[in-house]
């Protein structure tokens, strides 16, 4: 997939949710998403919400869990690479 050139830094430590240009940095470091992909939806103020990708990405023997925050590019590189979509609490 075509994307701007991005390079973002993202760590849990730091920050609770990632966006679409960590992970994409990520793919572009050979960290590959895992087929099972968790969906989170937050609610906030009422009928305010929004939806968090849980996911497990792997590279070698290294493997780490990235939450981010749904957006139109994250939605598409989640549907062209077929990747099974469950309710967080259904993950393995």
């Amino acid at each position: 997939m075509d994307y701007f050139d991005v390079s973002q830094h993202w760590h849990p430590e730091s920050e609770k949710y990632a966006g679409g240009d960590a992970l994409v940095t990520l793919l572009a470091e050979g960290w590959e998403i895992q087929r099972e992909v968790g969906v989170e939806d937050r609610f906030f103020a009422g009928l305010r919400s929004v939806s968090v990708y849980h996911l497990t990405l792997k590279r070698g023997d290294e493997t780490m869990k990235m939450p981010v925050i749904r957006n139109p590019y994250i939605n598409r590189i989640i549907r062209l690479g077929g990747y099974e979509q469950v309710n967080i609490e259904d993950m393995k």
